[in-house]
């Protein structure tokens, strides 16, 4: 059988993780300009289907060389059968999609994504995947910074209201400033584990400053208050790690400081979103969201077909848009994006699985008192703020980071198992030089 060196299966993973963070083509490709990049209007070369294709070719490549191992873990993980079923539904929904072709093209391209996802959460050991990932995100994280001070062209954006605000390699600053915020906590969790030691821990502190920096450089509201909830959330998720007592004491108090401060945002909603430019309207999605719900109900079982819903002339979301007034390109909301593509049927196995991600992630940081079983509850509090006001859940970037977090709990347990193992066997050793000095 072919064996890849593994060395080579480490550089290939976190260049694919970079890559879909956070890789500069289409930005590059717009020329840089303007205020918002419309990726319909951006004439990419061969590079990004490119590089994506090989990199989901070379996933599925490594699946079939491991078969019978990522077999064994997923069959180890029940809940896992409601994700290839949700995937099996979207494939097959362009059988009833308005438009087959596009829901035939994109459902490929996220079950190449989920082909990616599925090696990487896999075929390395919880340590690994985590040491991967924040590299990946160090140097993402970099790369943003070098756009913004060396090359603003494409770094930061020029035109009202956004003028100044920095996006890094990406096509507006909301999205640098979401995944800045995820950098940061995410490096502030690695603080507080053994994954990395000596000067790369180091490296680490300095990288979680430089994410930190970008976060308030994006001048993304959103950015901002993920930092502050995903913060808010490693310190509830460090609290479960005590004894019962403890712990009951610790979460009260953190829930009663969160009560306080979510009442006053909401009597000083107006004040502070207007500090912000922002408004209680949510920028214009009350006014859809009510249109697509009314749209759901038309198809409510199986949906449009996904990636169907929207799309040019003569798609179903022309109603939407009339009613609106504007071109809504997306539904601004990744869960609402879930019914109109599958129904309630396929939100059904979405939502599912995502609760009982969610439930399993809090269970094992009780059981395990580690602190990397915090990433999963941390990623799956960022997906859901994330895809509140924004379609992202099937993009490629955070697809990958969810199936990861649905995959983890097998290597989690894994990995805490080999840890008392290892103690265990380490104690037992010891025994007879203990007894030898009696």
């Amino acid at each position: 059988m072919l064996k890849i060196p593994r060395y080579l299966e480490y550089a290939f993973v976190c260049f694919g993780l970079w890559f879909f963070l956070g890789n500069p083509i289409n930005l590059i490709d717009s020329g840089g300009g303007g205020q918002l990049v419309d990726l319909s209007t951006v004439k990419s070369n061969f590079l990004l289907p490119g590089i994506s294709t090989a990199i989901h070719a070379a996933s599925c490549l490594g699946i079939l060389l491991r078969w019978k191992m990522i077999l064994t873990r997923l069959k180890s993980s029940p809940k896992s059968l409601l994700l290839v079923v949700f995937l099996l539904l979207i494939v097959l929904s362009s059988n009833w999609s308005v438009f087959p072709n596009v829901s035939s093209r994109r459902g490929i391209l996220l079950i190449g994504a989920t082909a990616f996802s599925a090696y990487f959460s896999l075929s390395f050991s919880f340590k690994q995947q985590l040491r991967l990932l924040v590299t990946a995100l160090c140097i993402n994280t970099l790369v943003c910074f070098l756009f913004g001070v060396l090359i603003p062209k494409y770094g930061v954006m020029h035109l009202a209201p956004h003028t100044g605000a920095w996006r890094g390699v990406h096509t507006h600053k909301n999205k640098l400033g979401a995944q800045m915020a995820l950098t940061t906590v995410f490096l502030l969790i690695t603080q507080y584990t053994d994954v990395f030691r000596g000067k790369a821990k180091l490296a680490i502190t300095g990288s979680m400053v430089l994410s930190a920096f970008l976060v308030v450089a994006a001048q993304s509201t959103t950015g901002l208050l993920a930092t502050a909830t995903m913060t808010l959330t490693f310190f509830v998720c460090n609290a479960l790690k005590l004894n019962y007592r403890s712990m009951v004491v610790a979460v009260s108090s953190i829930t009663l400081t969160a009560g306080i401060a979510i009442s006053y945002i909401q009597a000083n909603a107006d004040t502070l979103l207007g500090a912000f430019g922002k408004g209680t309207d949510l920028s214009g999605r009350n006014d859809i969201w009510p249109a697509l719900f009314h749209m759901i109900s038309q198809k409510p079982f199986l949906g449009y077909g996904y990636k169907g819903f929207w799309g040019p002339y003569g798609a179903p979301a022309d109603i939407v848009r009339q009613i609106a007034g504007w071109p809504v390109p997306n539904a601004h909301n990744g869960f609402i994006e879930v019914l109109l593509a599958l129904g309630w049927i396929g939100g059904l196995l979405f939502f599912s699985n995502f609760l009982i991600t969610f439930v399993k992630s809090i269970q094992l940081i009780r059981l395990t008192k580690k602190s990397y079983a915090i990433y999963p509850v941390v990623m799956l509090v960022f997906l859901t703020l994330s895809n509140l006001t924004e379609s992202n859940l099937f993009v490629g970037d955070a697809w990958i980071l969810y199936v990861w977090v649905s995959l983890s709990s097998v290597q989690i347990i894994s990995t805490w198992s080999e840890e008392s193992s290892n103690r265990m066997n380490d104690s037992v050793s010891e025994i007879p030089k203990s007894l030898s000095k009696v």
